[in-house]
Formats: structure tokens, C-alpha cells, sequence
């Protein structure tokens, strides 16, 4: 019986033990050329740096309103490119709690005058804990809240693994029970 005890005792802590997880934060660059920016639209998390690199031959400014208020937060002046200074790019952090979900227009700006419109899209980084019984990896969702503020309903179904390990906790504690009230 004390074997029995001990696995079950062994089992309990496995089952209710934490999952952590971590990532850092990421950059995502740009590229400003003569004619084009590359790539053209992004979709972020927050905490993740935007840098932008300008390889043209003037001026570009990065201009954005943040809160939304029509005055500008952000402005970000890149000189035209240079290989030994790095006064040719700009890095803008989206800095979680500031920055909320939603859309957000990059003006870039080239001697004064718009050259770009840029779309981007910030998405919060929300981890929400599901379940610890995923022994594999964290069973977390991200970005339940949508953009428009829905629910992300979709719903994951058991995986095979975890009915398969269920079985053979349930048939291993069948097992030492019955071996014990026979020895016992």
C-alpha cells in the first residue's frame, strides 16, 4: 500500500506541477529604399523593437500618434544611408502598456513631405494558462482578445498523447493497487 501511495503522491505533484514559459522581446525590421518600403504592412506583438533602416538617398522621418490624440509621439529622423554611423535607422520600441491592440498609421516622411503610409497592426503579447496537464509544452492561448474586441472561441481538442498517458497512469495504478491487495 505504500507504493501505491507513494506513485499516487508522485502523480498528484506532477499533474498540478507549474508550466513556465518565456520568450524575449523580438525586432522587426524595415527597409526604407528610394521607391518602396519593405515589407510594406506588419502585423506586431507588443514589446518588440521596430527598426528602421533608411538605404535611400535623403532624408526620411518616422512619425506616429500613439494615443491617438492628433499630436505625434513619436518622430524619428533617419539620415540617408551610411555604412559607418547608425544615424541611418530608427528603432521604436512598442513598450507593453502603452501601446494597446489595434491599428496604427506609420507616416514616413521623406524632406517634409509624406512618402509612406505605413499599416501596422499591434496585437498585446497575453499568455492565459489553459491547463498544466500538457506535459509536452505550456498549453497557453495568445491574443484571445481580438483587434475588434470578439473572442477568439476557438477551441483545442484533447491531444491523443495526453489520453494515451491518462490510460497509462490509470492502468499503472490499477495495477500496483491490485499487486499490493494480493502481496498485502
Amino acid at each position: 500500500m505504500t507504493r501505491f501511495k507513494a506513485l499516487a503522491a508522485s502523480l498528484v505533484i506532477i499533474m498540478v506541477m507549474p508550466t513556465v514559459v518565456g520568450h524575449g522581446a523580438s525586432d522587426y525590421q524595415f527597409i526604407m529604399r528610394n521607391q518602396t518600403l519593405q515589407p510594406s504592412e506588419a502585423k506586431l506583438l507588443d514589446n518588440t523593437t521596430m527598426i528602421f533602416f533608411n538605404v535611400a538617398d535623403e532624408n526620411r522621418t518616422i512619425k506616429m500618434d500613439i494615443d491617438k490624440d492628433g499630436v505625434d509621439d513619436v518622430e524619428c529622423l533617419t539620415t540617408p544611408y551610411n555604412a559607418t554611423s547608425n544615424t541611418d535607422e530608427c528603432r521604436i520600441w512598442i513598450e507593453p502598456g502603452v501601446w494597446e491592440a489595434g491599428n496604427y498609421e506609420v507616416r514616413i516622411m521623406s524632406n517634409d513631405s509624406l512618402w509612406y503610409v505605413l499599416n501596422l497592426v499591434v496585437s498585446l503579447d497575453n499568455h492565459t494558462e489553459t491547463s498544466n496537464f500538457d506535459l509536452a509544452g505550456p498549453n497557453y492561448s495568445l491574443n484571445e482578445n481580438l483587434i475588434d474586441g470578439s473572442e477568439d472561441d476557438k477551441t483545442t481538442p484533447i491531444k491523443i498523447y495526453q489520453l494515451v498517458l491518462l490510460v497509462v497512469l490509470i492502468a499503472g495504478l490499477l495495477l500496483t493497487m491490485k499487486r499490493d491487495e494480493i502481496n498485502g
